[in-house]
């Protein structure tokens, strides 16, 4: 059998990512030096019941990827991978807290799943199997290493700006898989690739792909849509319009969810300010909400600048349907103290990447404090 064709892939992982806090040197540092450096605990949408058929696990993690995790928990408890429910997948190279949901048939073996990396803290009946998104966000402690001796002040005046515009709600590059793999494998799925696959990404690397693995599939399929929404949310944040209303623009309302498209950008751009709407940003896939006029023009000509178009995303079917996502969000209860370093400690709504935050905070480094500080009114996003 001759080998397979090798593919070249257009796309790239953006990087570095902008920052919208770039007029403020950043403290520089370094994070996970240990898995302990970086603490993330699960904010759940709800609470066990005590009754039910299924049992709520409240496990604790260490350096463990979640996909890992739900292999330990299956084969601990002689149960199919399938019957591991999570809210959502925690980093690999932190100590991690979160619901797992597994059948209550397999009470009797939990003490199984106990071991270096793994152990269940508490167990809970409950009446149903926990979901995909059956969480409010997480909460992370993370310690930053090796930062500019006024790492704390360079870090309160970037919170500051943060806390006043709104936080980028970029995708990790952990979601693009290592050296982008998972993205290479999106963009040949999207372009009708199967089985075994060599793709070659513009910096020359190649990977072997087998793009029939169901996990590989999902993952890939997410990773092209993240890095379209990376692409569209870095060019309003160059465009200064990530907290500005385009005529038809998707808006969420804060309060129920729903999605307009704005036909009044005054009235609209009131609203935002007043934090009852947020903007959103595009996830393509064939069910996704299409903006109107200026909105739209804007989300297709990044497709377009990428050679992609809503038939590549068809292609991918089930695995990526579409949807909005938040332009902004809103990090909560920060704060910033020197421990062994500078801890910073806050909370994200589900979804958002810790690691976005981080990315501000740290960078970039550069000219002292006092020099940048008449600078940061002048941040584009504002």
């Amino acid at each position: 059998m001759s080998p397979p064709q090798t593919l070249d892939c257009p796309l790239a992982i953006l990087d570095p990512l902008p920052r919208c806090t770039a007029a403020i040197p950043g403290c520089g540092g370094a994070i996970r030096v240990i898995p302990e450096d970086f603490v993330v605990e699960e904010i759940p949408a709800y609470l066990p019941c005590g009754d039910g058929d299924h049992l709520f696990l409240w496990v604790e993690k260490r350096d463990l990827a979640g996909e890992a995790l739900r292999r330990v928990i299956a084969r601990a408890l002689d149960i199919a991978p399938g019957d591991v429910g999570m809210a959502g997948l925690k980093d690999r190279r932190a100590v991690t807290r979160q619901w797992v949901s597994v059948p209550r048939r397999a009470a009797d073996r939990i003490g199984a799943i106990d071991g270096e990396r793994v152990r269940v803290v508490d167990a809970v009946p409950h009446r149903n199997k926990l979901r995909t998104g059956h969480l409010d966000g997480n909460r992370f402690a993370i310690r930053i290493r090796g930062a500019a001796p006024d790492a704390v002040a360079r870090i309160l005046a970037k919170v500051e700006l943060i806390e006043r515009i709104g936080l980028p709600n970029f995708y990790g590059a952990q979601r693009m898989g290592h050296g982008g793999e998972t993205l290479a494998a999106g963009w040949a799925l999207a372009c009708g690739a199967g089985g075994f696959a060599r793709v070659r990404l513009p910096d020359g690397t190649e990977h072997a792909l087998h793009l029939n693995d169901r996990h590989l599939r999902r993952l890939a399929a997410s990773a092209l849509q993240a890095e379209v929404f990376n692409r569209t949310l870095a060019d309003r944040l160059a465009a200064g319009t990530t907290a500005t209303v385009l005529d038809g623009d998707l808006c969420r309302k804060c309060d129920t969810g729903g999605l307009f498209a704005s036909d009044d950008p005054a009235r609209e751009q009131a609203r935002l300010g007043a934090g009852q709407v947020e903007l959103t940003g595009p996830m393509w896939g064939p069910k996704m909400p299409r903006p109107e006029r200026d909105a739209r023009a804007f989300e297709q000509s990044v497709v377009d600048r990428l050679g992609l178009n809503e038939t590549h995303f068809t292609a991918l079917g089930h695995l990526a349907e579409g949807a909005r996502r938040a332009l902004l969000v809103m990090p909560r209860d920060v704060a910033v103290r020197e421990d062994d370093g500078v801890m910073v400690s806050f909370a994200l709504p589900a979804g958002a990447f810790a690691t976005g935050l981080l990315h501000e905070l740290m960078g970039p480094e550069g000219m002292p404090l006092d020099r940048a500080a008449g600078l940061a009114p002048q941040v584009a996003c504002a």
